[in-house]
């Protein structure tokens, strides 16, 4: 049997791609991936559903399913696929994409019993869901913590602590390996009752994105060795569709950055207070979020 889709189709007897007629053996991992999401479509699975039923009995990191999701994208992408096929439903999960039409044909009968063998792997990984749930929620809440209080102590370094008012416009994450250094910023954004939430790496960033609804995303472009850090995270963003506006703050002046960052789907680089204060305030109004 094989689901045929875009300009491809997927061959469940052998666990091959082919694309314009070119096949390609996938990875065990990737292959189930794909088969689940198209056989719950339109259903948007969420991440403890895709983590137990790709890692049953297994504990893994928070970072092995999005690391899954973006190497499929990537793989995909080199092979030709024309179109998107994973979806990202922000605070939610993946789905297969619902724009694009799925059809069936049937190869043989051993094809039809693998596909059944498949699926009662489905049924089966169900009865170890809510222990895995379980169990990744832990880990969940363990990096959430891990999070949380490396924040606290950049901001207890420098007496600023990150916050969101009441009556809070909106919410800023902000990605920098260096909190201190936009202590005044930060304080600025409080003042015009918007929240602001610190983070120091691209992973943290994108699991709090994957997480929460945030207004714009500022970072700076190089932390901890890496010049393109914040190049990255925006590619990142962007790859999965998160659209968020985007702004990269730095004291290095640069017309080729900015036109890196825009063509990236960037909104812009500010490299002063004021012009990084005109860009975010547009994103803004008087109506709470």
């Amino acid at each position: 049997m094989e689901y045929q889709f875009s300009n491809a189709a997927l061959n469940i007897r052998n666990q091959s791609l082919k694309v314009d007629g070119k096949s390609v053996a996938l990875e065990e991992r990737t292959f189930k991936l794909l088969v689940y999401l198209i056989d719950t479509r339109p259903k948007v699975c969420t991440q403890d559903e895709l983590v137990a039923y790709l890692w049953p009995d297994s504990v893994v990191s928070p970072w092995s399913l999005p690391r899954l999701i973006s190497d499929t994208r990537s793989l995909l992408r080199r092979l030709g696929v024309e179109q998107d096929l994973i979806f990202t439903v922000r605070g939610q999960g993946y789905k297969f994409n619902p724009e694009i039409a799925v059809s069936f044909e049937h190869v043989s009968e051993d094809t039809r019993i693998q596909l059944e063998q498949l699926r009662a792997e489905h049924s089966s990984d169900g009865v170890h869901l809510k222990f895995w749930i379980g169990v990744t929620l832990l880990m969940c809440s363990a990096c959430i913590w891990l999070v949380i209080n490396q924040s606290v102590i950049h901001q207890q370094n420098t007496s600023f602590k990150a916050s969101e008012p009441t009556d809070a416009k909106g919410r800023i994450l902000w990605v920098d390996d260096n909190p201190k250094n936009n202590v005044k910023e930060q304080g600025y954004f409080l003042n015009q009752k918007i929240g602001v939430y610190n983070t120091t790496s691209t992973q943290e960033a994108l699991l709090l994105l994957s997480m929460y609804e945030y207004t714009v995303v500022i970072s700076d472009m190089g932390r901890d060795g890496e010049p393109l850090a914040g190049l990255k995270l925006l590619k990142a963003m962007r790859s999965t569709g998160d659209q968020t506006p985007f702004y990269v703050y730095t004291w290095v002046e640069s017309e080729k950055q900015k036109e890196v960052i825009l063509s990236a789907g960037g909104q812009g680089v500010a490299t002063k207070k004021r012009e990084l204060y005109d860009y975010i305030l547009l994103h803004f109004n008087d109506e709470k979020i």
